[in-house]
């Protein structure tokens, strides 16, 4: 039997010029995480990122909590969707759709669902490389391809979009659930499947333990 973890990257810097950046919080978050699994004594036998900065500095401070000298493996296909290359589209081909409220945050949730979901209809045909379904098609076989490999506890650290795509691949939920999903998994929250061959089972999702103590839970992040 194997334990797949998902985990989605610390906070990035939203509202800065490079967004695939973990903030000061996002680093903090990412060691905070290794430090509890610390205190399980949690480990790892392959711990696989996409291949942005985010994911890389994400796995790193879980890694330096852990106190874990492991190299992780980055894979291409475990890579988000670029979301400019969606809102873009959004805001030129549908200006009726753009919402624009002074307020950053609240305003990107509500323009990114629906820029997904013209994405998922085709409406928007691609990100500027993929559709909807090449996506899906990419970042499912990256995950058969390491839970099929011979690694029977393996870390995998990528993004939201990522994620809610595993899950709902496995689970077969309809492309409106999988965005629903995406835009509610918080930064590095936890997500867990068992795996024995065949079939998955969903033991865990978007878990924060880590952060629920009253000291760390002001620092519980979506973006």
């Amino acid at each position: 039997m194997s334990v797949i973890t998902l985990v989605r990257h610390g906070q990035a810097s939203f509202g800065c010029k490079n967004y695939d950046q973990l903030s000061a919080l996002g680093k903090q978050q990412s060691v905070w995480l290794g430090e509890h699994w610390q205190q399980l004594d949690r480990r790892f036998d392959h711990v696989i990122t996409g291949n942005m900065h985010r994911h890389h500095q994400t796995a790193s401070g879980i890694l330096q909590g852990l106190a874990d000298d492991a190299l992780p493996e980055p894979l291409e296909g475990l890579n988000e969707y670029n979301f400019e290359g969606l809102l873009t589209p959004l805001k030129q081909q549908h200006p009726g759709d753009w919402i624009d409220t002074g307020r950053p945050r609240k305003d990107y949730y509500y323009n990114m669902k629906h820029a997904l979901d013209y994405w998922a209809r085709g409406t928007i045909e691609d990100d500027g490389t993929d559709s909807w379904s090449s996506f899906n098609q990419r970042v499912t076989d990256s995950f058969h391809r390491i839970c099929d490999g011979e690694h029977k506890k393996p870390l995998i650290v990528s993004s939201g979009g990522v994620i809610a795509t595993i899950i709902s691949a496995l689970l077969g939920l309809r492309p409106a659930q999988a965005i629903e999903l995406s835009l509610q998994i918080k930064n590095t929250a936890v997500s867990t499947f068992l795996y024995n061959g065949k079939d998955f089972s969903l033991t865990s999702f978007n878990d924060l333990s880590h952060l629920l103590s009253p000291d760390k839970q002001s620092h519980i992040t979506y973006s």
